[in-house]
């Protein structure tokens, strides 16, 4: 009624008793794990002011990833594989880096700069100048912001050819460089332009003195004597643009044979004499003389 001992897997040989023991191999199939990889990682950059840059890490692994960025050693709060910086600033600029963890292995990356640019901002404004023909006119800008910087002078709103320093001067002007003006002055990153300034160049007029003499008339307009007694003084006219507009300039009495007449403009100019004598009568103008001021 029980199985022989042979069929349990037991014999007995010279008195001992063995169990033979039937061992199975196991095989257990184990999916191998992909190891923690970064695969790419940021570099040191630079940004203007006012923009946005984004630092990315690209990593692998079976297992959840979770990103950790840092800022001057100081972890920040974001915890994707992406750090975006949004109108960067003179504090966004430091070192950054960024750590990688699969819960089994953790990675940190390189540490990396930013460098934060500063934009161009006008610091000295060109001013309104009003200024004597011949004399030396200058238009100056400053500003600040990270080089390169260029300029571009306008006059009345275009590009003025060889205008590209931050100094605009004209060594001798003239009324011709009479305008409005600006200056654009850029870097790589950003642009400004200047408040308009009023450059308005005065001509100048040379002036200068002229002596006028005549001798006392002896006759009439028809051809009767004139004594020096009958002469009650004379009247002395001026022109700066034809004998056929003279004007009266002075009244003269009949002592005087001579004036200077002064702050007269560079041109030429035309002057006459009249009679006039005791019983009111004027004569008609003399013929007209001509003086050149230079």
């Amino acid at each position: 009624m029980f199985a022989s001992a042979t069929h349990r897997g037991m014999f007995n040989a010279k008195g001992f008793l063995f169990t033979a023991v039937l061992f199975l191999s196991l095989f257990t199939s184990l999916t191998a794990e992909a190891a923690l990889s970064v695969l790419s990682q940021p570099a040191n950059s630079s940004v203007y002011e006012g923009k946005s840059i984004s630092f990315k890490v690209s990593a692998t692994s079976n297992r959840t990833i979770r990103y950790y960025w840092y800022k001057n050693d100081t972890m920040l709060s974001n915890k994707t594989n992406t750090l975006t910086i949004s109108s960067a600033n003179a504090t966004s600029a430091g070192t950054y880096s960024c750590l990688v963890n699969d819960g089994r292995t953790k990675i940190r990356c390189t540490p990396f700069t930013l460098t934060v640019n500063q934009i161009v901002r006008i610091t000295t404004q060109p001013s309104n100048q009003i200024l004597d023909a011949g004399t030396s006119a200058s238009l100056k800008v400053a500003a600040t912001g990270t080089a390169p910087m260029t300029y571009q002078w306008y006059k009345n709103g275009t590009a003025i050819s060889g205008a590209t320093a931050s100094t605009l001067t004209y060594s001798s002007s003239t009324t011709s460089n009479t305008g409005n003006y600006y200056c654009v002055v850029k870097n790589p990153g950003s642009s400004a332009t200047s408040s308009t300034a009023a450059l308005q160049i005065v001509a100048t007029v040379s002036t200068g003195s002229a002596q006028i003499s005549w001798s006392k008339p002896t006759t009439r307009q028809d051809g009767t004597a004139l004594t020096a007694t009958e002469i009650a003084g004379y009247n002395l006219y001026h022109s700066n643009t034809g004998t056929s507009s003279l004007t009266k300039l002075a009244s003269l009495t009949p002592s005087e044979l001579s004036i200077v007449v002064s702050d007269l403009a560079a041109g030429t100019h035309y002057f006459a004499l009249s009679t006039i004598d005791t019983k009111g009568l004027q004569s008609s103008m003399s013929s007209t003389i001509s003086v050149t001021i230079q």
